[in-house]
């Protein structure tokens, strides 16, 4: 397994999947920061003031992450990076499924589909941050990659990206329909 994670093309395909990642919750939080500042204000962690310069900051920091980890001198510091933002939000989303609070919005992309806390979404936080730790383990002892072995990384993690916002979307629309037929039985 240890030398699989060493694999160039494999190491690609994570950070391209991470970077994307990344990067598309840094721009759809930018493009929706009053709405992402009640999502974080709404879970009740931190207070008034703090919500709003998370609000603020958290996009930048996950844009620098996305830009870290293609760049290759910086791509194993941002991989821990990414792994300690994704073990915080593992964390947030645990206390508020701990504190009974499930129908609040998890605040992960800014999609217009709300997706309610849950111990599924502490587990994909929890796999990602084992993704991103994987990266930050194997870059030191991986071989520089082909240019064969980057542009199939690259088209491997585009696609596991995709293959990721199809769930999350398809995740989104359960839960409006669950809240829909919830608020049509009342």
């Amino acid at each position: 397994m240890a030398d699989f994670l060493i694999q160039p093309m494999v190491l690609w395909a994570l950070r391209i999947f991470l970077a994307l990642l990344f990067v598309t919750a840094a721009l759809s939080k930018l493009r929706h920061v009053e709405e992402f500042y009640g999502v974080v204000r709404n879970f009740r962690l931190l207070p008034d003031g703090a919500s709003r310069a998370v609000a603020l900051v958290l996009p930048v920091v996950e844009a620098a992450v996305a830009a870290g980890l293609v760049v290759t001198p910086l791509a194993a510091p941002a991989a821990i990076t990414a792994a300690g933002l994704l073990l915080v939000f593992a964390a947030a989303l645990a206390i508020n499924v701990l504190r009974g609070r499930t129908q609040i919005d998890c605040g992960c992309f800014r999609n217009g589909l709300k997706q309610p806390v849950s111990w599924l979404l502490v587990l994909r936080n929890l796999v990602l941050t084992g993704l991103a730790l994987a990266v930050a383990a194997g870059l030191p002892a991986a071989a520089p990659a082909s240019p064969v072995e980057g542009a199939t990384g690259l088209l491997a993690g585009a696609t596991a990206m995709l293959i990721y916002l199809s769930a999350s979307l398809l995740g989104g629309l359960s839960a409006a329909q669950t809240a829909n037929k919830t608020a049509k039985g009342r």
